[in-house]
């Protein structure tokens, strides 16, 4: 039945190869880069690799030979530092931007940056105009300042560490609580907008009693 069926196959084959149809298996078969995260690139468990990340650019220093680039996706507060040549230069890669880089993860000469991405392609996803842009690439910002920006200040060290935290807080809450057989219900939110004619549903007074522990 094997031999049958190879038979067939070869004939299958022969057929297509001589209409024209029957494309590279090769260029199928290639293997594209895997993406991956940030904290999973600097991790250096992929060294060696052909990968590709996603992220925005921190800082960029151009030279004459080469382009060094450091690209954080907010997953990790370490960023992935990326070295490429000077003829990926961009104008449009500035700081703040959004890029897709590809390339070879390798191990960094520099003590301080053990793994680096060695850069075959970058492209620019998202422009972002360094004059308009709230954030300075070597000014330190106040909180009170960055909470003036809330779909940006995600990408700053202070908030993308405190997002951190609450994900992996909330998550451990949820499975202690899932782990035990409690079920997640949504309550009513109490607020004082009359949603959707929420209003009616029921009435919140000051209670005027006091809790003894609390005198």
């Amino acid at each position: 039945m094997f031999h049958a069926a190879a038979k067939t196959l070869s004939v299958a084959t022969t057929a297509a190869v001589s209409r024209g149809v029957l494309f590279s298996i090769r260029h199928y078969c290639r293997r594209t880069p895997a993406k991956l995260r940030v904290s999973e690139a600097v991790s250096g468990d992929e060294l060696g690799a052909k990968i590709k990340v996603q992220g925005w650019v921190r800082s960029v220093r151009p030279q004459k030979a080469n382009l060094f680039l450091h690209v954080n996706d907010g997953s990790s507060l370490q960023s992935l530092q990326v070295v490429a040549s000077s003829e990926l230069n961009d104008q449009l890669l500035t700081f703040g931007c959004a890029v897709e880089v590809t390339g070879t993860l390798r191990k960094s000469p520099n003590q301080k940056q053990p793994i680096e991405l060695e850069a075959d392609q970058i492209d620019v996803v998202g422009e972002c105009k360094t004059v308009d842009f709230p954030f300075k690439i070597k000014e330190r910002h106040g909180l009170e300042y960055i909470r003036q920006f809330p779909h940006l200040r995600c990408r700053t060290n202070a908030f993308s560490s405190l997002l951190r935290i609450r994900s992996e807080a909330t998550s451990a809450i949820h499975s202690y609580f899932k782990e035990n057989g409690f079920v997640h219900i949504h309550t009513p939110v109490i607020t004082s907008n009359d949603c959707e004619g929420a209003g009616e549903l029921f009435q919140v007074e000051v209670s005027i009693y006091t809790c003894l522990y609390c005198v």
